[in-house]
């Protein structure tokens, strides 16, 4: 953070500290010291909470980044590929057919076998998993 960004920040919460205690003043004063206790508690219990999440984030992320180092996938698994891919793929890239024709051939989705076309690319090699 920059040193104006800073003093941004600091000139903020001093006024807001400040429309905190005016307007805990305007009350009663037997309970003022009483709602000022309050609101400083609940501000470091604020404090306290958004550090327990962060750290969980934290951990979590690092859990992810090592799962996925080990090689572990997420998500749903792929079904696999129907027979006729490979001739579909052939016959819409060859301009015989619609994507929409060659996925509804292959009983997909049009955007599935466009993916499933896309993967196969990327790996050089018919789309099997």
């Amino acid at each position: 953070m920059d040193f104006m960004a800073a003093d941004f920040n600091q000139d903020c919460l001093r006024q807001l500290a400040q429309d905190v205690l005016s307007e805990i003043s305007k009350l009663d004063p037997s309970h003022s010291k009483e709602l000022l206790g309050a609101f400083v508690s609940e501000l470091f219990l604020s404090v306290a909470e958004e550090e327990r999440r962060e750290y969980r984030r934290q951990k979590q992320a690092e859990g992810i980044a090592a799962a996925k180092a080990r090689g572990v996938r997420f998500g749903a698994r792929r079904k696999p590929l129907p027979d006729n891919f490979e001739a579909c793929r052939e016959a819409w890239q060859g301009g015989q057919m619609t994507l929409r024709q060659a996925a509804g051939a292959c009983g997909m989705p049009h955007a599935t076998f466009r993916d499933a076309v896309m993967r196969a690319e990327r790996m050089g090699s018919p789309a099997r998993e």
